[in-house]
């Protein structure tokens, strides 16, 4: 019988960089002429987005904001170190990366014996630009793959009714996305190496968007008004995913650890909110939610409530949610990081296995 750990944190491309760069996200966005003339002057934000940018343009509140992620993310890499898995699964979701305008299903089991990333080699304004840990800009991260787990997960799911796309290479984009590589640079936050074969489920999380917005806000910044794509899989059907994923890896001989990666509203996808920060609130229900271990909420959510809130890549959660679910397993830890300027809220959650085994 399998153990599993269940894990939960963000891939935030922001704490790559320096702290005085953080902000850049909302910088870019205000100069988009689809965004309202009021709300390029920090004076008409809301109060706490206004005390987050300050007199030094988020420079101090970025310090405090990667202080919590990071001392959240070192509690996870403790749980997974003890907790010795064979293998880790990761729901990330693609923006514009191997999902794109010749083939977008709706998830992706990736079966390869590693994975070679060179993640620094485009920053987020398409230049490489300095990164916190002083690498250099073509470091290559060698990321050990499962691929015997991985095709024996592809199978059990297929055999079990849900039908499984998996890919033995890289489609568009060499190595792993952003979602998986930053996962893994975070879990190693302080290099202390990262040995842990990875299984990547990628998730069109961003469904409509994802051609549309090219993979972020792309959209905002053309003349011309793209049409939506269709959607992406419900949040229902990311649960079952879930699921059905703690069940096989239950029954199998592997020790796994599953990890959900994303950060939840975007404000580059809540146009609600002009794209100039996320939907905090509905962020805070979704934590309450998270915390009280009230799993099957996030299940019952609808395609609209998550495109309304900005939350699309939730949806890398809720496979995490799914199986924590199946399995009883509540968080021992879990951490709300929210920010109004620093393009999202994030979390950091671990949920033990219900008893607790550490391998010697």
């Amino acid at each position: 019988m399998g153990e599993i750990l269940g894990l939960g944190i963000s891939h935030y491309p922001g704490f790559i960089y320096p702290d005085a760069n953080m902000a850049m996200r909302v910088k870019s966005t205000i100069t988009s002429a689809k965004v309202p003339e009021h709300l390029k002057d920090p004076a008409n934000w809301p109060l706490p987005m206004q005390e987050e940018w300050s007199d030094d343009e988020g420079t101090a509140f970025a310090a405090k904001h990667r202080e919590q992620f990071v001392d959240g993310v070192r509690k996870a890499r403790e749980a997974l170190d003890a907790f010795k898995p064979d293998l880790v699964v990761i729901f990330g979701d693609d923006q514009y990366e191997n999902f794109r305008e010749d083939i977008i299903p709706p998830f992706c089991i990736y079966i390869q014996d590693e994975f070679k990333t060179r993640p620094f080699m485009r920053g987020r304004g398409g230049a490489p630009t300095p990164n916190v840990w002083e690498e250099p800009y073509d470091k290559q991260f060698v990321t050990p793959g499962h691929r015997q787990a991985a095709k024996y997960l592809a199978t059990k799911l297929i055999e079990n009714g849900f039908d499984m796309p998996y890919s033995y290479t890289d489609l568009h984009h060499e190595g792993l996305g952003h979602a998986f590589m930053n996962t893994v640079i975070y879990f190693d936050y302080d290099r202390t190496g990262w040995d842990y074969p990875i299984i990547p489920v990628q998730i069109n999380a961003y469904g409509r968007n994802v051609i549309k917005n090219r993979g972020g806000s792309a959209s905002l910044f053309v003349t011309e008004e793209r049409e939506f794509d269709p959607p992406g899989p419900t949040p229902k059907r990311a649960f079952q995913l879930g699921q059905e994923i703690a069940k096989i890896l239950k029954e199998s001989p592997y020790r796994a650890a599953i990890v959900g990666s994303s950060s939840w509203s975007h404000a580059f996808l809540t146009a609600k909110n002009s794209w100039v920060w996320p939907d905090v609130d509905s962020d805070r229900q979704r934590f309450d939610e998270l915390k009280s271990g009230n799993y099957t909420a996030w299940r019952d959510l609808t395609i609209d409530q998550i495109e309304d809130a900005g939350e699309n890549e939730l949806l890398n959660w809720i496979p995490l949610a799914g199986a924590m679910h199946e399995l009883g397993q509540q968080p021992s830890y879990c951490d709300f990081i929210e920010s109004y300027l620093m393009n999202s809220c994030k979390c950091v959650a671990i949920f033990p296995p219900a008893e607790a085994k550490v391998r010697a």
